[in-house]
């Protein structure tokens, strides 16, 4: 009976981990969208000159777009620049101030070796520092929830993104590669509690890294190492 019963509460779990994939991949996809809307109506702006540089509109407020959609604003058009370029300083600054600290309250994290093995890889992708630690391991890619194969702890996992639905996954891996995220992302955050060395922010690492790649992970200094002697299997 207590077997049947812990089938049952896996069967639920599994279908909740399954619908919040499904959900947050809907999400995305609608984002992804919304995304490739601006994109689009930026270079219909370039090309009238109402905007001067790839990803002013990227500094605009929603109603700030749309009322120029409306063209009734003549106002916010002769200030749009002004507006971008206040923007863009205040952006610069804030890249400027103090990176947040690895520990704001809870259990002090591992202390760093006095000495840290030089790398000599033949290839390394530099990312965000954001769960301190080394591991040694396989790649396992995972661009959504919806296959999820046996994962342990001599998987690195590479993703791109983390949210609340991959919490399930990243207690069994053994290191983490994210190819969005910072060091207050979801992702940073439980593999400090996990106690796995974690990166963030490794542009396209879903597509650069492959299935049964072996790679050693800093997860001090950001960085992923690849070499010749560490090929797909």
């Amino acid at each position: 009976r207590q077997e049947r019963q812990g089938k049952r509460n896996k069967g639920f779990v599994q279908r909740r981990v399954d619908l919040k994939g499904r959900v947050t991949e809907v999400y995305s996809q609608l984002l992804a969208h919304l995304r490739w809307s601006f994109v689009a109506l930026e270079q219909i702006w370039l090309n009238s000159s109402l905007l001067s540089e790839t990803g002013d509109i990227f500094f605009l407020e929603f109603a700030e777009i749309r009322r120029l959609i409306e063209g009734i604003d003549t106002d916010l058009v002769e200030q749009l620049a002004e507006i971008i370029k206040l923007r863009r300083s205040q952006l610069a600054e804030h890249a400027q101030i103090n990176p947040v600290p690895m520990l704001v309250y809870g259990n002090t994290p591992p202390a760093l070796p006095l000495r840290i093995a030089p790398l000599s890889p033949d290839h390394t992708l530099q990312g965000i520092a954001a769960s301190p630690g080394q591991a040694v391991g396989r790649v396992r890619v995972l661009r959504n929830l919806q296959s999820i194969p046996e994962i342990d702890k001599e998987i690195i996992l590479v993703v791109p993104y983390t949210d609340s639905g991959w919490a399930p996954l990243l207690v069994r891996a053994g290191g983490l590669i994210s190819e969005a995220g910072g060091r207050l992302s979801h992702g940073a955050i439980l593999a400090r509690e996990y106690g796995i060395p974690a990166i963030m922010d490794v542009r396209n690492a879903t597509w650069i890294l492959q299935d049964g790649q072996k790679v050693r992970i800093d997860g001090t200094r950001g960085i992923v190492e690849i070499s010749n002697d560490l090929r797909p299997e």
